[in-house]
């Protein structure tokens, strides 16, 4: 059990410091959505990941992401300040001429990275430590003629086992499940995280006069900062109708994804849906889960340089922006004692306000 967690659930009263970091995280969040002079929101979108739809639990295991999207400008001028204030990283060199369509999204999320031996006190060799990363922060998005999306993302937190809250959600969700394991030792440091995200999307596809169709969706991307570092390209191949109104299923960094950016169709149904399936792979130079702390990487794995993702999965939506998608994905292995690829689902879905 440990020492600073005496009731074996990560509620730890002795060291309250360390949470403060994440509070704060939590509040900017809390404080930018309940501000008087806020925006006025158009959509709320919810994205939960966990290998326990693959009946395991260890690497990435748990991860959430939460955020409400302005996607109206001219009925919301805060937000459209917002994103012409970040518009500058969007780098859209290259757009063709055509429609615009832009959104703001405001973003907290959390995620969680387990050792197989999640239980044991000591470290086990080559087991990597346990941690994770809350954050909170901002994208901004814009298509250009329904065939280009380029987003820039912003997310700033705190990464550790207690400060990022890991040890409390993780066992405290055991506690709730009635099951004995529980997270312990070997973590990572608290530490505060960053991460600065460009990502250029297309759309290639063929539709019907009733818009049944398939298309193809690839994505290039580059993350920085003491988080994650890595360059990626990808695709997603997808069938379905009404295709041209989404991007894909919403799903946490550093998986590939559509974000959350919906472009209604007005000659479209009203429904649509995609059966897809995509890879994406990842150049990683840092990843702070495998690579240990910034400034005392005390505990470290041998990191992978190339990382690929398999997924599969089906997304529902509206003109209107209400979605709803299950996804699965393989993760190869992604550092060198790691016993055999991760595997995890994704449930997202997102609500018209």
């Amino acid at each position: 059990m440990r020492p600073d967690h005496p009731d074996g659930y990560g509620v730890n009263f002795k060291l309250p410091l360390r949470r403060l970091f994440s509070l704060a995280v939590v509040l900017a969040a809390l404080a930018c959505a309940l501000s008087p002079d806020r925006a006025v929101a158009q959509r709320a979108v919810l994205a939960f990941e966990n290998d326990a739809f693959a009946r395991t639990d260890r690497d990435y295991t748990f991860g959430f992401h939460g955020s409400i999207v302005f996607d109206d400008f001219a009925r919301d001028r805060l937000a459209a300040q917002a994103f012409d204030f970040v518009r500058p990283g969007l780098v859209t060199f290259g757009a063709p001429a055509g429609p615009v369509r832009q959104q703001f999204e405001w973003i907290i999320g959390q995620s969680i990275f387990t050792p197989d031996h999640v239980s044991n006190a000591v470290r086990m060799p080559g087991d990597r430590p346990f941690g994770g990363w809350l954050y909170t922060g901002f994208n901004a998005a814009q298509e250009v003629k329904g065939s280009r999306l380029d987003t820039f993302e912003v997310l700033a937190g705190a990464v550790g086992g207690s400060a990022s809250l890991a040890y409390d959600v993780q066992n405290g969700f055991h506690r709730l499940l009635g099951e004995k394991q529980i997270a312990r030792g070997y973590e990572l440091k608290n530490e505060p995280g960053i991460l600065i995200s460009w990502d250029r999307r297309w759309m290639f596809g063929v539709e019907s006069a009733d818009k049944w169709g398939m298309d193809i969706v690839p994505s290039v991307g580059l993350t920085v900062g003491n988080v994650f570092t890595y360059a990626s390209a990808g695709a997603l191949a997808r069938v379905g109708r009404s295709l041209q109104t989404s991007w894909g299923p919403a799903m946490v960094r550093p998986s590939i994804s559509g974000t959350s950016f919906i472009s209604p169709d007005p000659t479209g149904p009203y429904f649509g849906f995609a059966l897809f399936g995509g890879v994406q792979g990842r150049a990683v130079a840092h990843n702070a889960f495998l690579d240990g702390n910034t400034i005392d990487p005390a505990i470290s794995v041998t990191r992978k340089p190339l990382v690929y993702d398999l997924i599969g999965g089906i997304e529902g939506f509206t003109q209107t922006g209400y979605t709803l998608s299950l996804t699965m994905v393989r993760r190869s292995q992604e550092y060198t004692t790691q016993p055999k690829p991760s595997v995890f689902g994704s449930i997202a879905a997102s609500v018209r306000f």
